[in-house]
């Protein structure tokens, strides 16, 4: 197995929204995951040459500075970028900035206003996970339920500061599950009260529907899972929980998740090259869209050959 990914210089993809507003309040958490840089970034797309003023740009790159501003407390690494393209798209432009900046991972927002609802919708989010090389930490935000519209306000479900404390890990042994649970091993020790190794028969598997096969598929998934259990609990003093479940591997996920009360699920994300995975396709999809805890994502390894 691989090692895991360092994540000390993460890229925050910042709409300048409320939903943004929210995520730079949250950033003093993540010094849990050893990030000690963040890269605050913006992208504008102008509807033609010319399309946007002076003075809106000038507003844009007002609001990057008061967000660098409220950092400059926490006494960390700061650098900002604001990009106007004309009919940039923002999934690419995120994609490239975080090359250009060297980062080690991409946080955003699962919910928000403006670009960031386009980013998550459809195959925006597809592409973006499909074309990532780097773990992805979604921000899982809500909105209050004040009856009049402009009194509503983002939140964030779970907060942030918890992600360590409870991890959920859904795995079907693929390298980009592996690839996922090598993180784990990286975050785990230190800042974790419980771990939870979640393994669904899925009901589309072929033999999952015979008895004696599924016994079998049971008996050689436990085996894996204990292993697990074994390498972990060497790292950490976390309880460790492994399960098998069968079923819809989206939904058996999602209660797994409210039954453990856990804070964050990590699981390997989509890549291209990986299309037998498990997780590829829908269900990592699914569950960062039905979360209502965080969610981080570790992608596929494009250059196998490091194994």
């Amino acid at each position: 197995m691989t090692a895991g990914i360092d994540l000390k210089h993460a890229l925050v993809a910042l709409d300048q929204s409320q939903a943004s507003e929210v995520m730079v309040e949250c950033l003093s958490k993540f010094e849990q995951f050893g990030t000690h840089k963040f890269t605050l970034f913006t992208s504008v797309s102008v509807p033609y040459p010319g399309g946007l003023s002076s003075g809106s740009e000038e507003q844009y790159r007002e609001q990057m500075r008061e967000y660098e501003k409220r950092l400059e407390p926490l006494n960390i690494d700061i650098e900002t970028d604001i990009q106007f393209k004309v009919n940039g798209y923002v999934p690419s432009e995120i994609l490239n900035a975080a090359k250009e900046h060297n980062t080690d991972y991409i946080i955003i927002a699962n919910r928000g206003h403006n670009k960031f609802r386009e980013l998550l919708l459809g195959s925006t989010v597809t592409e973006l996970l499909q074309r990532c090389e780097l773990p992805v930490y979604l921000i899982n935000l809500s909105v209050t339920d004040e009856e009049a519209l402009d009194q509503r306000k983002l939140y964030c479900v779970k907060s942030c500061a918890d992600s360590l404390k409870r991890i959920l890990h859904p795995t079907d042994f693929s390298p980009t599950a592996n690839r996922a649970f090598e993180q784990l091993c990286e975050l785990a020790p230190e800042k974790t009260e419980q771990i939870s190794l979640l393994h669904v028969q899925a009901s589309g598997r072929k033999g999952v529907d015979d008895p004696e096969q599924l016994e079998k598929f049971d008996a050689e998934d436990h085996e894996k899972l204990t292993e697990y259990k074994k390498r972990l609990e060497k790292l950490t003093d976390a309880e460790i929980i492994i399960s098998i479940n069968y079923g819809s591997p989206t939904a058996k996920i999602l209660a797994e998740a409210e039954e453990r009360s856990s804070t964050m699920i990590m699981l390997g994300s989509q890549g291209r090259g990986y299309v037998e995975d498990l997780f590829i396709g829908g269900v990592s999809l699914n569950v960062i869209r039905q979360s209502k805890i965080p969610v981080l994502t570790i992608p596929a390894n494009r250059y196998p050959e490091d194994k």
